[in-house]
């Protein structure tokens, strides 16, 4: 294994490790905007040149493999110079408006503009990237502030497989595009998000997002997505309790930094007014059972036809224990009644397998039955 010395520290790495992976695993940083861990090299930004010793130039340090006996110098006057001048360029047609933007506090521009002291471009300001669009109910694209990693082509790329949006165009008017600018909609785009995941500015960023308050304003709380029985973990974003946003926080074994479209964006029953936060109880059970005092007998119209009907209608409240007792007092009846095989359970495919395995476990050997499903089938 290659034995390389970076800012004076002895590093060791696996073969094919670039140095930019070497140096981020022991603890050193280096600026960057086009990289990311999980994304073929770009080298288009030229941010994370290093200065390697015996080499005339400084080098991208995101493709520069590891080799023994290497010394790597990674912050010096010159190369801060450089990356100066590096960032001068990408705010010569980069609004500065941080004051407003929705991703400030998250914009990888920013910060390190902020670490090299850039307050405004030393250059002719004017933004080559004018396009807008918000065509899709998930995400939008301002081109205005778009740098052209491309992170995003990338993910669409190798993570998704999509291919749905490319570099378009050449020198200063090339932007990030579908084909011939059409909608997003009628690309080959199945609306993941991962895209506005590794987006290092405001040139993607969820509907949801705009107007909700800088990021440092926002409450952050992990989860487990509830769609499928994979386990990704979703890290919410929220504003006074309500959910902003989704994204993956990017640690996790199962999903790493990305999700799939009902993971990223499927959250907004959270908050809708049909949810039933409580176990229900149907009136003519609940009044047999002391539960309430008003006698009720079930309409002869089904309430599955019945468009939006009130649950209230039909139903009482109770809380969780006295729903538990019901169901487990009225599953004993029925099995000592009629026998293990006349029962049967049905999971779901928005529980962990580790629920639905529970699950099945107490239907078989806690009941005696094998009448298992699923809603899936997966």
């Amino acid at each position: 294994m290659p034995r390389l010395t970076i800012d004076g520290r002895a590093v060791e790495a696996t073969p094919g490790t670039t140095v930019l992976d070497a140096a981020l695993a022991n603890g050193i940083d280096i600026p960057r905007l086009c990289h990311h861990p999980d994304l073929s090299v770009s080298g288009g930004c030229r941010l994370c040149q290093v200065e390697v010793e015996g080499r005339a130039a400084p080098a991208p340090s995101c493709g520069l493999a590891c080799a023994d006996g290497m010394v790597v110098r990674t912050d010096s006057e010159a190369l801060r110079a450089l990356r100066r001048d590096v960032i001068d360029v990408f705010l010569a047609e980069h609004p500065l408006d941080c004051v407003v933007c929705d991703k400030s506090g998250a914009c990888s521009l920013q910060r390190y503009a902020y670490q090299f002291g850039m307050k405004k471009t030393t250059l002719e300001f004017k933004v080559g990237r004018t396009l807008y669009q918000k065509d899709n109910p998930f995400f939008l694209r301002d081109h205005q502030y778009c740098i052209l990693c491309p992170r995003c082509v990338r993910v669409c790329d190798e993570i998704v497989g999509a291919s749905a949006i490319d570099v378009v165009g050449r020198g200063f008017e090339s932007h990030i595009g579908t084909p011939f600018d059409g909608e997003m909609r009628d690309s080959t785009c199945v609306f993941c998000g991962n895209c506005v995941q590794v987006c290092p500015t405001a040139a993607l960023l969820p509907v949801s997002r705009l107007g909700q308050g800088r990021e440092w304003e926002l409450e952050r709380r992990r989860s487990v997505c509830s769609y499928c029985g994979v386990g990704c973990t979703v890290e919410y974003a929220l504003r006074d309790g309500k959910i902003v946003y989704a994204r993956a926080p990017g640690d996790p074994a199962v999903n790493g930094e990305f999700l799939c479209a009902k993971g990223r964006y499927g959250w907004d029953f959270v908050s809708s007014p049909d949810r039933l936060t409580r176990p229900m109880v149907r009136r003519d059970l609940a009044f047999q059972i002391g539960l309430t005092a008003e006698p009720w007998t079930p309409p002869a119209e089904s309430p599955l036809d019945v468009h939006k009907p009130k649950v209230e209608d039909a139903f009482v409240p109770v809380d969780w224990e006295t729903a538990l007792d019901l169901v487990a007092d009225r599953l004993a009846q029925t099995v000592g009644a009629h026998g293990a095989d006349a029962v049967m359970g049905l999971a779901s495919a928005r529980c962990t397998n580790e629920d639905n395995y529970l699950f099945q476990k107490f239907l078989r050997a806690g009941v005696a039955t094998n009448n298992v499903d699923h809603c899936a089938r997966l």
